[in-house]
């Protein structure tokens, strides 16, 4: 384990930069949504926020693998390795449910980003069922069934095309029409 420090120790950094981007995310979005969603624009960030906990939690619990493996000095004993595994799965459950919480908050972003035509509208219809089939492929895992992975990958484009999108045309201005 010993060697393994520096690349453990980078993982997790990336973890708790990702945790603060996340919720960077939903911060930055809210007065987009405010307008046109209050409630989903408040629910957002949440779920935004408690993604980011989850994933600090599974961070905890990767460092706490390493301090063990460290104190270990090479001399695993049958109680140390139960207890690798049982910190290695609260770190796959603490992913997973994160997962499932950014699946299902992502779902009401996209359908609110829909339903306010500031985006062409293939484009949220796309990311509410790519966070659909995220949400649904991290409860397949958590049940142990292999498929999750496959369900992470409209979500990911989703999210890769989301901000080429708004890097390259913006959102749509939508003016309110004028009731006669």
């Amino acid at each position: 384990m010993v060697g393994q420090r520096t690349p453990f120790v980078g993982g997790t950094l990336l973890l708790l930069l990702n945790s603060i981007t996340v919720v960077g995310i939903g911060v930055l979005f809210f007065p987009i949504l405010r307008e046109r969603s209050p409630c989903i624009a408040v629910a957002y960030v949440c779920t935004r926020v408690m993604e980011a906990l989850l994933l600090l939690v599974g961070v905890v619990f990767l460092l706490s693998i390493l301090q063990l493996g460290e104190s270990a000095q090479g001399q695993p004993t049958s109680e140390l390795v139960l207890l690798f595994k049982l910190l290695s799965k609260g770190n796959f459950w603490a992913y997973q449910l994160a997962m499932i919480i950014l699946g299902a908050g992502s779902v009401a972003f996209c359908l609110s980003l829909y339903q306010s035509r500031l985006l062409p509208s293939f484009l949220p219809l796309v990311g509410a069922v790519g966070y659909g089939l995220l949400a649904l492929g991290s409860v397949f895992k958590l049940f142990g069934l292999p498929w999750g992975i496959l369900f992470s990958g409209p979500g990911g484009l989703f999210e890769l095309f989301l901000g080429s999108w708004l890097i390259a045309m913006g959102f749509r201005t939508v003016t309110p029409s004028i009731a006669a």
